[in-house]
């Protein structure tokens, strides 16, 4: 369904701010605290954004939050550019969330702490969002280092514990509004994977498939800061096209290829996750026989991702098929999404002779196994079956449902063809 055939864009009601709200006062009373401090990444930040800070705000992504105890949140901003953006969105009934009154602008260390002590607060017992580890991205936390040491010096009489964690814990349900935003998101992945499918044919370059899939994005109101994405005869490699980061020629694409790639699409700062593999022509039967094996490890997780299971349980399950053929990995197999938090692994990672040739490899851990899954938290599901060098890498996103997971995505779950 595009934006032209039905204009029932969802949106977050005043219900679903009091609720999220709630949540901040239901984690401030259980942890004994007066405010919370929540960092938010930079906007436009890829491929994950970390931005608890809209969560509460439903404003522009890249502020700290300032949430005082039974209070409304406080947004410092990044640029004077945000409050020029809220006042115009008073002017054509946008609603965020953020009172003029609530808003300051200058992202900095120093900024927070006048904040605080402008609000009474300089003497307080806070917890914080963006000091707690979230892998892969952050496994230092993102909050910068000195931002949090000004804060920390200049308010010496306050206390400060990390509650990113718990903060997950309490927001991985989704509510039925965040559901359907979810939805939407996934519907732009679709039609994102679909126009890459169609763009994809031998002499065409690696960069015109890009660009399909972000026209297809902008077109059905939907977000993306980048894609991954390779192709080739044989292909080992997972992150954006190198084209994207050094200057060199993108590769063309030929027969016999398999073209590999991670779609991210957001809407309402929710984001769904898609892996296309596309067949053009024929190609290696080790390719065949990898995507045979990843489509068994999507299937399997989807008929345990419900709820009353252990995520290990599912883990286990979608690294079976892997197993009984001696794969390796190029990634995880599984992890959630929005927020990221549990990351289910397979047995081997970057199994390749030339990996002894480097400093150290390190594997992805897999984070949360005991974690017992609710309905309504939501899942990127990304079975990747390597045989030798020929990866296939399927998948979408799932949300646990009461008897299996609900599949909010088709397309990129098989082997697609060119």
């Amino acid at each position: 369904m595009s934006l032209r055939e039905s204009l029932e864009v969802p949106s977050f009601s005043e219900s679903e701010r009091d609720r999220r709200w709630d949540i901040a006062n239901k984690l401030m009373e259980e942890q004994g605290l007066d405010a919370l401090i929540i960092y938010g990444d930079r906007e436009g930040s890829a491929p994950a954004t970390f931005a608890p800070d809209t969560y509460f705000t439903n404003e522009r992504p890249g502020s700290i939050v300032i949430f005082p105890k039974n209070e409304e949140p406080i947004a410092i901003v990044f640029l004077t550019t945000a409050v020029e953006d809220h006042i115009q969105a008073g002017y054509t009934n946008s609603q965020g969330w953020i009172k003029p009154q609530n808003m300051y602008v200058g992202k900095m260390g120093a900024n927070v702490v006048q904040v605080l002590e402008k609000r009474g607060l300089d003497n307080a017992s806070f917890g914080v969002i963006g000091l707690d580890s979230y892998p892969p991205f952050y496994f230092d936390g993102a909050m910068p280092y000195n931002t949090w040491q000004t804060i920390t010096e200049q308010l010496p009489e306050s206390t400060f514990k990390k509650v990113g964690d718990r903060f997950f814990e309490l927001t991985t349900v989704k509510s039925d509004e965040e559901i359907a935003v979810l939805k939407w998101s996934a519907n732009v992945g679709e039609k994102m994977c679909q126009a890459m499918l169609e763009t994809t044919k031998p002499g065409v370059r690696e960069n015109e498939i890009y660009a399909a899939a972000v026209s297809a994005c902008s077109k059905n109101l939907g977000y993306t800061a980048e894609i991954l994405l390779g192709s080739g005869p044989e292909f080992v490699g997972w992150g954006p096209p190198a084209w994207n980061y050094r200057p060199e020629e993108p590769r063309l694409i030929q027969e016999g290829d398999v073209v590999l790639a991670e779609v991210f699409s957001s809407f309402g700062m929710l984001e769904t996750q898609h892996q296309p593999a596309i067949a053009v022509g024929e190609v290696h039967p080790d390719f065949e026989k990898a995507a045979k094996v990843a489509r068994k490890s999507y299937e399997n997780g989807v008929e345990k991702l419900k709820d009353g299971t252990t995520f290990g349980n599912v883990v286990e399950a979608m690294n079976k098929p892997m197993q009984e053929v001696d794969a390796w990995h190029v990634h995880p197999l599984i992890h959630s999404i929005s927020p990221y938090g549990l990351i289910g692994v397979g047995d081997k990672l970057a199994d390749l002779p030339e990996a002894k040739n480097y400093g150290q490899v390190l594997q992805i851990p897999s984070v949360g196994m005991d974690t017992e899954l609710k309905s309504g938290m939501v899942f990127a599901f990304e079975p990747n079956c390597a045989i030798g060098k020929r990866v296939i890498n399927l998948g979408g996103t799932v949300i646990v449902g009461e008897d299996r997971g609900i599949e909010l995505n088709d397309n990129s779950t098989r082997l697609m063809r060119a």
